[in-house]
């Protein structure tokens, strides 16, 4: 089994799809120029993120393509009509939250940010922009193709740094940014990125293990072992960066190591997913 099909059948992580459209030259410790990843679309000013109400309808319909359940899609029609139809803020915001709240739980996280950020154009609640960015980043992370991956990535980075603009420097954000420019046309800037945040924070969990699985995607199969060996050190029940240790410790011929890590997580783990996909990459291991 490939790296690729590690990561897809651990559906329960984040960066799982992300991981496959990352651009091949990316080395993370010894190569000072990359080759440039696809390059993200390019958006106006008026493509629907300043949060008003037209904007919200560019935003939700984005997704369009994607089909949904009859009676879901009804739903949606209904809420979109009582959003436009709705005076007060506060009711438009109830309204934007029903929609994203359903939509989430579909797993339609593009669909889910234009109406999180409609929500955030009411109440200007700035931690409604966060959960806008972290819904794009969710498709970006879960896109399975190189253009959906290239235009969430780079709304999600638009919506994290007006974030931090008013907010301040958030460094769970900064690494996601970080991210996002990997698959951009300046991986390097992403990756300079993500080692700012660890010299401000050495212990930081989203920094360690995003370089760790970068370091996988390269081949540099020992850094992504010196990275989430450290991880589990600081933060033994991350189960994802468990899971990716013992794919690394594997791919460098450390079999039984990779063994011993992957058991420990199949009975181990607080989630379905994960012992599911650790119980499947054993069974591939002993075949």
């Amino acid at each position: 089994m490939g790296k690729k099909q590690y990561i897809l059948i651990f559906s329960g992580i984040v960066l799982i799809a992300l991981f496959a459209l990352l651009p091949k030259a990316v080395i993370i410790d010894n190569t000072e120029s990359v080759e440039s990843a696809p390059t993200a679309e390019t958006h106006s000013e008026d493509d629907g993120h300043d949060h008003s109400d037209h904007d919200h309808q560019t935003d939700a319909a984005m997704g369009a393509h994607d089909k949904l359940p009859a009676d879901t899609q009804n739903t949606l029609d209904s809420l979109e009509h009582a959003f436009s139809s709705a005076k007060a803020s506060g009711e438009k915001s109830t309204i934007a939250n029903t929609a994203y709240e359903l939509l989430f739980r579909m797993n339609k996280f593009d669909q889910a940010a234009g109406w999180k950020l409609a929500s955030y154009g009411q109440t200007k609640n700035i931690e409604e922009l966060k959960e806008g960015a972290n819904a794009y980043y969710q498709a970006f992370t879960f896109a399975m193709s190189e253009q959906k991956s290239a235009k969430m990535a780079k709304l999600a980075r638009e919506n994290y740094q007006k974030y931090i603009d008013i907010n301040g420097e958030d460094l769970d954000a900064k690494v996601k940014i970080g991210m996002t420019y990997v698959v951009s046309e300046a991986p390097m800037k992403g990756i300079t990125m993500i080692r700012e945040v660890l010299a401000k924070d050495p212990e930081h969990q989203l920094a360690l293990s995003s370089l760790g699985i970068l370091s996988i995607q390269s081949g540099q199969f020992d850094k992504a072992i010196e990275r989430f060996e450290k991880v589990k050190e600081l933060y033994p029940k991350d189960m994802e960066s468990r899971f990716y240790l013992a794919i690394a410790l594997n791919s460098s011929g450390k079999n039984k190591e990779a063994i011993e890590e992957m058991k420990y997580i199949s009975k181990n783990a607080d989630t379905e997913e994960i012992r599911l996909s650790a119980t499947q990459t054993l069974a591939e291991w002993d075949n």
